[in-house]
Formats: structure tokens, sequence, C-alpha cells
């Protein structure tokens, strides 16, 4: 659907279909019209068209978003899609029956309901989605509910691993803050109503990485994975950060759509047990 579509359907609470087959021919009542303008009046300031309809698509998921919520992006699907391809094929090492996984900026809910919706039952294991926000906490484990995962996903408040203790897991998946400084004064006047402490990040971007460089292994198990999603020119800062620590392997990195490597997977040595 395009934006009007999306905004009209929003009014009249119908899909495509009846929007056209149902509405076409009347006038919008006065509290619909009254709807419609204040939707276009926020549009127009700049708020996020996600916000104003309280939801959006992530992997035929529908999740809700409201502002204080980073909102899911199709690149973000591209990580979840790697993630899914490697545990299903056992291109991550699990050290036991099933895998266990560790969601870290969970922000929506977005990744870790995602891979609970759509492992198999028999790989799924813990699922531990952490986030530094309680307003992200909230709508995740409303999202978690409404689609019927609640149940195998633990969220928990940390930066990052502070709240984890001696937790270890088969693989850690994040999306973390990765836009400098610099590119963030260029972004769209609606990304920038997005939550800032979700997009920005420090050292030219490059924060959340040694953070996860320092600290990942010591809550993974030997040979354990670490999948993050990266920003457009991160390729050679990221490799450099996990090449100077010891017990990485080399980095791998996935392409998006546009030929930009967007995903970067660095594991564990299976003789290395931090912590």
């Amino acid at each position: 659907m395009n934006e009007i579509e999306s905004i009209l359907c929003k009014v009249l609470a119908c899909d495509r279909s009846s929007l056209y087959l149902g509405h076409a021919r009347r006038a919008l009542h006065a509290s619909e019209n009254r709807h419609l303008e204040a939707i276009l009046r926020r549009r127009l300031q700049g708020e996020p068209l996600q916000y104003l309809l309280g939801d959006v698509d992530f992997m035929g998921l529908k999740l809700r978003v409201r502002p204080g919520v980073l909102i899911p992006r199709p690149e973000t699907e591209i990580l979840v899609d790697e993630a899914l391809k490697r545990f299903l094929c056992g291109g991550v090492a699990k050290t036991g029956g099933r895998l266990d996984i560790l969601d870290i900026g969970t922000g929506s809910g977005n990744i870790a309901i995602a891979l609970a919706a759509f492992l198999p039952k028999d790989l799924c294991g813990r699922i531990v989605a952490v986030d530094i926000s309680d307003t992200c906490l909230s709508v995740a484990r409303a999202n978690a509910r409404h689609c019927g995962v609640a149940d195998k996903i633990r969220f928990v408040k940390s930066d990052l691993f502070l709240a984890l203790g001696q937790e270890r897991f088969d693989a850690i998946i994040s999306n973390p803050p990765y836009v400098s400084q610099r590119e963030y004064r260029h972004l769209a006047q609606d990304v920038r109503q997005e939550p800032r402490e979700a997009l920005v990040a420090p050292d030219n971007g490059l924060y959340f990485y040694r953070r996860f460089a320092r600290s990942a292994a010591g809550f993974l198990k030997p040979g354990g994975s670490l999948l993050l999603e990266i920003g457009d020119t991160q390729q050679e800062g990221i490799r450099e950060i996990f090449g100077r620590r010891q017990g990485w392997s080399a980095v791998e990195f996935i392409e998006d759509l546009r030929g930009t490597q967007r995903i970067a997977i660095v594991t564990l040595k299976q003789d290395k047990v931090y912590g």
C-alpha cells in the first residue's frame, strides 16, 4: 500500500480491498474526517508514518510501535533471515539440543519475536531479549503476546550484558545504534523523530561494536556466534575492532539488496571460554 492508502485504511479501520470496494463511493463521516485531518497534520510535521498507524509489518508479523521505540526496518529482516538460515542448517554451533539466543537492544522485540515465531520447536531453546528502555520492554512484551510467543522469550532490562550474570548463549544477535553524529544531522526529518539513543553511537558509530568485541565473548558458549547489523561504511572498522581481540574468528560480511555490507558475523573460537 502507498502512504495515503495506509492512512485511509487506518481512519476507516479496513483493509486495502475494502477501501476500494466498500468505501470508494461514500463521503467521510465528520469523525472520520477529523481523524484524517489530525493524522495528515502530524505527518506534515514529520512524524513517522508507522507511529501514526501504530504498527509495522516485520517478516509478516504485525508489530506495535510508538514514539520512543525504534521502527523495525527491512535491513533488519536480512539480519534475522541470515540468522534463521544458519540456525536451520547448523551454521551456528550449539552445545545442546536447542539454541540459546540473546537479543541485545530488542526495541519493539522484532528480532526475538521473529526468531521465536519461525524457529522450529526442536531448535528454539532459550531466547532472552534485553533493552535499557522501559518503554521498549513494555511494547516488546505486548508484541510477543500479540504474536503468540510470549512464553518463548524472557525480557530483561539491562545495559547490554550487565544484568545477565553468568548466562551463556549459542548466539548473540543485535541491531545496535550505529549512526554517527555527522550522519545523524543528514537523516530525514521523520527518522530524527525516532529515539536518538536507538540510532546514534559515539566513536563514528562504532562504540557498541567495541563493547561487543570486549564483552560478548563472556556470554557466548565456545564456538558461539555474534550476528550484528552494521552501517554502510563500517566494514573495515568492524574488521579491525574484532581483529585486535584474541579469541574471535575473522569477520564474515553479508550484503543487503543494494550490495552494501549490512551484516557482520563473528564466531568465538572453540577453545575460548571467558568469564
